[in-house]
């Protein structure tokens, strides 16, 4: 079993910082290091690359923050509409910030005339690059323990004060492991275009789709929490597209 571990906050000098907003920016900073790196082995250009990265980082805080307004704790923001502006409070949903993103990365491509074989290119760059970043971000999400799960006597759980539990945070970065080792060695290969993000939705939708039922406290609409749903359009629309690259 895993002993507790829990790091909230650090000072530098009078400021005090959030662990897990240091984490994200950490995973945002790799992401666009591994973007500038490998942009050539995926062919597209780098600056192009940096300037949508914007874009879908304000596309993304905002579906994230909608997301779980909407569809984690619709009844508490829509009694008090104030409180959906006060994101310092936290509540973010992954799933929320992958349409988001998803949007924003239309919306550019469309802005910038980009060429549909163009849009493969650049989506397995950035799926590529935001595997890692993801890591990186979940680290901070387990430092915190935001995402409790059930309770557990496995050797994976966690001795939380609350009783032996999951960690949903560190069990995604644990099944997220060979994926990451799988992308790592497969960047060199000449994957066709759009593999790489095909893969990535489908292992990543069916392991959202599983660690999901371990979480101790979350929304549920008939029996599935909403990160189920998004999961399983994530697994077709990788399948999808799994299919036409193989073609």
């Amino acid at each position: 079993m895993i002993p507790w571990i829990e790091w909230t906050t650090y000072h530098i000098g009078p400021i005090t910082l959030q662990v897990w907003g240091t984490f994200v920016a950490l995973g945002i900073l790799l992401s666009c290091v591994i973007i500038k790196k490998c942009s050539l082995q995926f062919g597209v250009r780098s600056e192009q690359m940096l300037d949508m990265v914007i874009w879908l980082l304000v596309g993304g805080f905002i579906g994230a923050r909608l997301g779980h307004v909407f569809l984690y704790e619709p009844t508490y923001y829509l009694s008090h509409p104030v409180d959906m502006i006060k994101v310092w409070e936290g509540g973010l949903s992954s799933f929320g910030g992958f349409v988001g993103a998803g949007v924003s990365f239309y919306l550019f491509a469309k802005k910038k005339n980009l060429q549909k074989v163009v849009w493969k290119k650049v989506s397995d760059l950035l799926l590529f690059s935001g595997l890692y970043g993801w890591m990186v971000a979940r680290v901070g999400c387990f430092l915190i323990h935001d995402h409790p799960g059930t309770l557990s006597h496995s050797l994976l759980a966690m001795k939380n004060p609350s009783g032996s539990r999951f960690d949903m945070a560190f069990l995604e970065i644990i099944g997220l492991l060979p994926l990451a080792v799988w992308a790592f060695i497969s960047r060199h290969k000449k994957l066709a275009d759009g593999q790489m993000t095909a893969v990535i939705f489908v292992y990543y939708g069916i392991l959202r789709f599983i660690l999901d039922f371990f979480r101790a406290i979350d929304s549920r609409y008939l029996g599935l929490t909403p990160g189920q749903y998004f999961a399983m359009v994530m697994v077709v629309l990788g399948l999808v597209l799994l299919i036409k690259t193989r073609k």
